[in-house]
């Protein structure tokens, strides 16, 4: 489904693309262009820029680019009708009902699984309301001591014990069977039967950054067999690798001038803490922290206050946190639970003020690990001193920050009492062996991205005859389609001649939302980005159309070289003549153009 040009423009119109990048990263102005830390990779030198003028961004670093439908569908993971419709929304325009290229054309895969979670979200919910068979959920949602608003607004459910009941509903809605075990809503035994995947559970509905339910978490009520909790498996929307419970919520709460984050382990701990006021807290899965989770908290938020349960496994898991965040760059605290209580608990015996000092006295990462080192290993003894700083200077090596990491050193030899010089000579020796790891033979090679510079002239040339419109009319008189190898490139001089014909001037990021390969958006805006004087732009046009010329000369060679064979082999004397003419006025014409270039001022 698409919306028609007009539409899309005139919503592109009514957006700026640097007040939507600023309202989620810190950019500033350097010159012509705005510029900060990229969000779309690992960097500490910012080469991420808008260009105000074209509407556009750009990284020199990974290479990603586009427009501001382009910014949204990368950094919150949208299609490209959701992104219209968010900037749609911001800008107050109605949209009309989506065009179908295709009259029998029907939603993708991907919405009919947003459709079939939907449905499900409401029918759990509806029979966690039911007067008789949601009793028992309701009684263990109160014994837990949350009331029936807070059910209602997180659309709290119950997945009856019986085998068949969400499945016969969907079923029902006409949804094929396939798409319902893609859904891991639904299940099929061995012997063919298919059954639902939650039985006998409260429902937690798992919702993405843009509010979507994507998938469920499950918890017992009772001492039923099963695991306590159970989490929708994989699917096409759903990757528990990249979704943290309710940060579609908490983006929302999130207080630029203190950007920060908390972390809890569980559903429940996550809503006692919403309930309590603590709107930006974000729960996992079940599952570790992982690189990826950092990397989209780091969307939101400058540093992430890690709260897990106060026993052994609680500390371990706030370790394990830690050094993701360190090894993603992202700044991280760690509020310690009095021992045996988890974030629910804490709350529901004690007041929120009483929580919030928990929070004012989270540690730092060194503070926190030294501390819980200490309480297992005494540092007076030889072996506990080894222990402790053994530990410590593994978990320095995942810090990226040269500065705080000299830091951290100093304080360390402080603590345990011992040389400086000699704590760095074993942190050297600690990380040549790490380096010296992940080179080990038989290790798979990391790939590197390569920068396709295939057909690299006619992309140059296309997004000047995008910049300036004396280039453009100047290529159209020396260019037809054919002398374009790539076909898309080939398609994009079509259109750009047609709006010429019509004397239509689009705007840079108006002419982009009509490509639809991002790939080629990429490679465009990379070669229009770097900053061009008027000879230097003049100069790569008249490049750029004798190597797309001289190409395609060099290829008539080619075939009038197979000819002269062909009519050598067939003794058409007349035509050898008349070909071997041919081909030596276009090698004589290509030398020319040649010894032009070659005495041309630089």
């Amino acid at each position: 489904m698409r919306y028609e040009d007009k539409i899309v423009e005139e919503v592109q119109r009514a957006s700026d693309i640097v007040e939507i990048v600023s309202q989620v990263l810190p950019i500033k102005r350097t010159g012509r262009h705005f510029k900060g830390l990229c969000p779309f990779h690992q960097e500490k030198t910012p080469s991420f820029i808008v260009n105000a003028e074209k509407q556009i961004f750009h990284c020199f670093g990974c290479q990603a680019g586009g427009d501001i439908f382009s910014f949204l569908m990368r950094y919150e993971n949208l299609s490209f009708p959701e992104a219209l419709r968010r900037l749609a929304e911001r800008a107050h325009i109605r949209l009309p009902e989506p065009s179908r290229r295709n009259p029998s054309e029907g939603p993708s895969e991907k919405e009919k699984l947003y459709e079939i979670n939907q449905l499900a979200q409401d029918f759990y919910h509806a029979r966690f309301c039911h007067p008789q068979e949601g009793k028992a959920a309701r009684e263990y949602w109160q014994k837990r001591g949350f009331d029936e608003k807070l059910a209602a607004e997180f659309k709290i459910g119950w997945a009856p014990a019986e085998w068949r009941q969400l499945y016969d509903f969907l079923s029902k809605k006409g949804f094929p069977e396939a798409l319902l075990l893609k859904s891991g809503l639904v299940h099929r035994s061995p012997k063919g039967p298919f059954y639902d995947a939650f039985r006998g559970r409260l429902l937690f509905p798992i919702h993405n950054l843009q509010g979507k339910a994507v998938a469920f978490g499950g918890r017992l009520i009772d001492n039923s067999e099963g695991p306590k909790y159970l989490n929708s498996p994989e699917t096409p929307v759903f990757h528990k690798r990249q979704e943290l419970f309710g940060l579609y919520l908490a983006k929302k709460f999130i207080d630029r001038n203190l950007p920060q984050i908390f972390i809890v382990e569980g559903y429940l701990d996550f809503l006692r803490l919403y309930e309590k006021g603590f709107h930006t807290t974000v729960a996992t899965l079940g599952t570790a922290l992982t690189p990826d989770h950092v990397q989209i908290l780091k969307r939101f938020a400058d540093e992430a206050v890690v709260i897990y349960d106060g026993d052994q496994a609680g500390e371990m898991a706030s370790l394990r946190g830690l050094e993701v965040f360190l090894e993603g760059g992202m700044n991280v605290k760690v509020v310690r639970m009095p021992k045996g209580y988890d974030p629910d608990d804490f709350l529901k015996k004690e007041s929120a003020e009483a929580f919030k000092k928990l929070i004012q006295e989270a540690r730092d990462f060194f503070d926190y690990e030294l501390e819980i080192l200490s309480s297992r290993y005494d540092s007076s003894q030889s072996l506990g001193l080894v222990k402790i700083t053994n530990e410590v200077l593994e978990t320095f090596t995942k810090v990226k920050n040269p500065v705080l990491l000299d830091r951290y050193l100093k304080r360390l030899a402080g603590v345990l009492g011992v040389e400086e010089l000699s704590l760095r000579t074993e942190f050297s020796k600690l990380q040549k062996k790490s380096t010296a790891a992940s080179r080990t033979p038989g290790a798979l090679p990391k790939s590197q991205p390569k920068t396709d510079f295939l057909f690299q002239d006619e992309v140059l040339l296309l997004s000047l005859m995008m910049e300036d419109i004396e280039i453009r009319d100047g290529a159209l008189r020396e260019l037809t389609e054919s002398d374009f190898k790539d076909s898309k490139f080939s398609g994009l001089f079509k259109m750009l001649s047609s709006l010429h014909a019509q004397n239509s001037s689009l705007s840079w990021s108006q002419l982009l939302n009509r490509l639809e390969d991002e790939g080629m958006k990429e490679r465009l805006i990379a070669c229009i980005s770097l900053e061009w004087t008027p000879e230097k732009k003049s100069k790569a046009f008249k490049d750029c159309l004798s190597r797309i010329k001289n190409r395609q000369l060099e290829k008539r060679l080619e075939e009038l070289r197979r000819l002269v064979a062909k009519a050598e082999h067939e003794k058409d004397l007349a035509g050898v003549d008349r070909l071997a003419s041919e081909y030596r006025d276009l090698l004589a014409r290509i030398r020319q153009d040649k010894d032009r270039a070659l005495d041309s001022p630089k």
